[in-house]
C-alpha cells in the first residue's frame, strides 16, 4: 500500500512537472524579453530626454543672448536720447 502511494505520489509528480517544467521555461523566456525590450526603451527614452534637454538649454542660451541684445540697444537708445535738447 505505501508503495503504491509513492508510485501515485511520484507518477502525479512526473506528470505535473511534465507539464508545469515548459510552461514555466516559456514564461521566464517571455519575462526576459519584456525585461531586454523594457531595458531598451528606457536607454532610448533617457537619450531622447537628454537630447531635449540640449536643445532646451541651447534656446535658453539664445533667448539670453537675444535679451543681452536688447538691453544694449535700449541702454544705447536711452544715452541718445538723453542727448537731444529737451523741448
Amino acid at each position: 500500500m505505501i508503495e503504491t502511494a509513492k508510485t501515485v505520489v511520484d507518477s502525479f509528480r512526473e506528470a505535473i512537472q511534465d507539464l508545469l517544467v515548459p510552461e514555466l521555461k516559456a514564461i521566464r523566456v517571455s519575462v526576459d524579453s519584456l525585461r531586454t525590450e523594457m531595458h531598451l526603451r528606457t536607454e532610448n527614452l533617457q537619450r531622447e530626454l537628454q537630447l531635449r534637454d540640449e536643445m532646451l538649454k541651447a534656446e535658453i542660451h539664445a533667448l539670453g543672448q537675444k535679451l543681452d541684445f536688447a538691453i544694449d540697444i535700449r541702454e544705447r537708445l536711452a544715452g541718445l536720447e538723453a542727448r537731444l535738447p529737451k523741448q
